[in-house]
């Protein structure tokens, strides 16, 4: 781990942050205030459409908006199945080229926040992921329990493209297929299967987002991050952080 204690962190001249946590948890809500606050702020979904996946994304892609990125990924049934994996796996890749640039743009900034994207903890390239331990501190975002049902309600009402972990992904379609008696996984009802699947995706994400914590940082609770209205603010949150390992 890049900072060995809270003092250490607090007193570091150099300050490097790796956000992570599901997709709505407030990632990159907190990272465009720390932007405001002079850190260099960089945006794994940015980076993954406008510069890894240029070739395949038509549309404009910005902080703001990413849902070109989201069109391309799409959802298993809006695609063959074969032509969703193929995209998986230029998603993947592309994440994984993304993260890549983390340790030099971190050494390069006196204050550096990666804001990653809620697929972080599929990445199974050990290499890459303690590469990231050793350049930044990894900042595992926590949800509250009334958090996580908010998550898992929203995730039914809006269905939304995800990257799944590939070993999984089709152990899900075929348990959908046996229980629902469809024949052709191509023929996936698209919104049905991820109202189905996000719940199972979301549970084994958690103790990831845990581990990689334990590894490599701290973990804070979104709780106490909404109560921050400085800097200062959340270099305390995290300090704290450290007392819970």
């Amino acid at each position: 781990m890049i900072y060995k204690s809270a003092s250490e962190f607090l007193n570091a001249p150099h300050k490097a942050l790796t956000l992570m946590g599901m997709s709505g948890v407030g990632k990159s809500h907190l990272s465009s205030m720390m932007r405001e606050w002079g850190w260099f702020q960089y945006s794994c979904d940015v980076e993954i459409g406008t510069r890894y996946l240029a070739d395949h994304i038509e549309c404009a892609i910005s902080a703001d908006d990413i849902s070109a990125v989201s069109g391309f990924i799409s959802k298993p049934g809006d695609l063959p199945l074969a032509e969703f994996k193929r995209r998986q796996g230029l998603y993947y890749a592309a994440e994984c080229a993304a993260l890549e640039r983390v340790p030099d743009l971190a050494a390069g900034h006196a204050k550096f926040v990666n804001d990653s994207t809620g697929s972080i903890c599929e990445i199974e390239d050990e290499e890459l992921i303690a590469a990231l331990g050793r350049a930044s501190l990894f900042v595992y975002i926590k949800a509250s329990k009334d958090e996580e049902i908010a998550m898992l309600k929203r995730a039914q009402e809006y269905p939304k493209p995800l990257f799944y972990p590939p070993g999984l992904f089709q152990a899900w379609v075929d348990e959908y297929c046996q229980i629902f008696g469809l024949r052709d996984a191509d023929a996936l009802p698209p919104d049905d299967f991820m109202r189905w699947v996000f719940p199972r995706l979301f549970e084994t994400r958690l103790p990831k987002y845990q581990a990689l914590a334990e590894r490599f940082g701290v973990t804070v609770h979104t709780d106490d991050l909404y109560k921050i209205e400085s800097e200062c603010d959340l270099l305390s949150v995290i300090a704290e952080g450290f007392e819970g390992r």
